[in-house]
């Protein structure tokens, strides 16, 4: 069934402009223009809207290839989306309505992740990684895996905890409720440091992620992962804590 576009919603209002713009994409001439016109409809600074699922199907095509357009854009789009799906739905409802994209959606990310030539050893590798988790239902990491500061609780005190992850200045510090902190290249309370987990001890879904990682040639994007899954001390009671297990608690409370 075609989808009529005008009856459904984006940020700016109708979305009966959306299928000039799918179109747009696959003209290296109005490529940019119309994937940021996209981005900004369907994922507005993280919002997503009822055209934003509509369009599953059209970007599937995209990633797929079976019609002209950047599919790692494609990927990106739809992962995004499908990650916010409890913002307008029960969990479940993007599987029940879009399996056969999810599927095509998620073979063609696997084949982006280990078969496309990939430009540089960055944390990059972790969007598309994201996107993977994402279409295959996983609720916490498709959202997650990025080099971020983190709000949890110490599982001991509940002492409210900001955990930065960024590589070697990862670390873990008090956070401020009112955010009156004001860092400067990341400067502030002192952090209590992070120690990256053993490759071989990590825990699924880290463990194959890692290992993707590894064998794409992506040092950065798995050592981030060792640090994301790796452990840390509560600055106040000085209680040692996993990283990832209280990320999942204070994303799920």
């Amino acid at each position: 069934m075609e989808t009529d576009w005008s009856r459904l919603t984006h940020a700016y209002g109708s979305a009966a402009g959306l299928p000039e713009l799918f179109e747009a994409v696959g003209d290296p001439e109005s490529a940019d223009w119309a994937w940021e016109e996209l981005w900004s409809s369907l994922y507005h600074q993280g919002t997503v809207y009822p055209a934003s699922f509509a369009a599953l199907p059209a970007l599937t095509d995209l990633a797929t290839g079976r019609r002209p357009g950047d599919h790692r854009h494609a990927i990106s789009l739809a992962g995004a989306i499908v990650a916010k799906e409890e913002q307008l739905h029960e969990r479940g409802y993007v599987r029940a309505h879009y399996a056969a994209e999810l599927d095509e959606l998620r073979r063609s990310t696997l084949h982006r992740l280990t078969a496309d030539a990939l430009e540089a050893d960055d944390h990059t590798y972790l969007y598309p990684l994201e996107c993977l988790l994402a279409f295959e239902g996983e609720r916490v990491w498709s959202e997650r895996l990025l080099p971020a500061s983190h709000d949890v609780e110490c599982p001991s005190c509940s002492q409210s905890l900001e955990i930065d992850v960024y590589g070697s200045d990862s670390g873990t510090r008090r956070r401020d409720p009112q955010r009156r902190i004001i860092r400067v290249n990341r400067r502030g309370p002192t952090l209590t440091g992070v120690t990256p987990a053993v490759p071989a001890e990590l825990p699924p879904p880290a463990s194959r992620l890692h290992g993707m990682a590894v064998a794409a040639g992506q040092s950065m994007a798995a050592d981030h992962l060792t640090r994301l899954f790796g452990r840390t001390t509560c600055p106040d009671c000085a209680e040692d804590f996993s990283v990832s297990d209280q990320i999942e608690r204070y994303f799920l409370r």
